[in-house]
């Protein structure tokens, strides 16, 4: 996500200076190789430092970390955000690390990216046409929203606007479930990979690629957001139950049915397919 940005910004505003730093000196070596960062820093202080907007590109659970890091060199009114799939937990985690700083910080969510990590995967077109979620709290500065905001416009993204409530409920269901269903399935499909590996095809490689993603990522969005993910979790266990009963009550057309109407769902939300 934090090279595909700079690579992002680096082809659409060249002017701006961007500043990458990375644990490993391999990827902040690669940054520079990609042209993804204008200078690699050895430490977040140092990146932070006369920096106008800081982007925190690391799992959920460490972005607080991060923030910390980031604190002597962040000047008042400097902006913090950053690419987590959860929301409320990482504000009210980095809300005391930047108490009294004058430094602000702003979530973001872009929903872009795929199962892929590492610099490597970078790609300077992941965020064109993208939505990103910018999930600001009622007494945040106007500014900083809107430098916010302006950000991910700028790299071609769609902004929308939500309190982080409402976004940790949406994303529970249409991108945390999804991922945890696809984990759920991967494990039980192939418990012996050696036996079926000839007999799979595109569709459980399709309805499993996500399960590819990082544990560590994923575990720190289900930690970070386990209620909205339980809601969810009991709808899709709903669902579960009611097919496996029209299958035990031997009721094809309930089948039929079932089948039927799950469908016209998903093709009302993806219409433009």
């Amino acid at each position: 996500m934090g090279g595909s940005l700079g690579l992002a910004l680096k082809r659409r505003a060249p002017d701006l200076r961007v500043v990458a730093y990375a644990r490993r000196v391999e990827t902040r070596e690669a940054a520079l190789s990609l042209a993804a960062a204008d200078i690699v820093v050895d430490t977040p202080e140092q990146a932070a430092r006369g920096s106008d907007l800081v982007v925190l590109c690391v799992p959920v659970l460490r972005l607080a970390e991060m923030a910390q890091a980031c604190l002597p060199g962040l000047a008042p009114g400097a902006v913090l955000t950053d690419v987590g799939s959860t929301k409320h937990a990482v504000i009210a985690s980095i809300a005391p690390v930047l108490e009294g700083s004058g430094a602000v910080f702003v979530g973001s969510h872009p929903i872009a990216g795929s199962e892929e990590t590492g610099i490597e995967a970078a790609r300077e077109d992941l965020y064109q046409d993208a939505t990103v979620v910018v999930t600001p709290l009622a007494g945040d500065n106007p500014d900083a929203v809107s430098r916010t905001v302006t950000l991910w416009e700028l790299i071609g993204g769609n902004v929308q606007v939500m309190t982080p409530h409402a976004h940790d409920a949406i994303v529970a269901r249409t991108s945390h479930l999804p991922h945890l269903v696809a984990a759920a399935l991967a494990g039980s499909v192939c418990r012996d990979p050696e036996d079926i590996a000839p007999l799979c095809g595109s569709g459980l490689r399709d309805t499993t690629r996500i399960a590819s993603g990082s544990a560590e990522i994923w575990h720190d969005i289900v930690r970070t957001n386990r209620s909205a993910i339980q809601t969810e979790l009991d709808a899709f266990t709903a669902s579960i139950d009611l097919l496996r009963k029209l299958i035990d009550d031997e009721d094809y057309e309930g089948v039929h049915r079932f089948l039927d109407e799950c469908r016209a769902r998903r093709m009302k939300v993806f219409s433009s397919e």
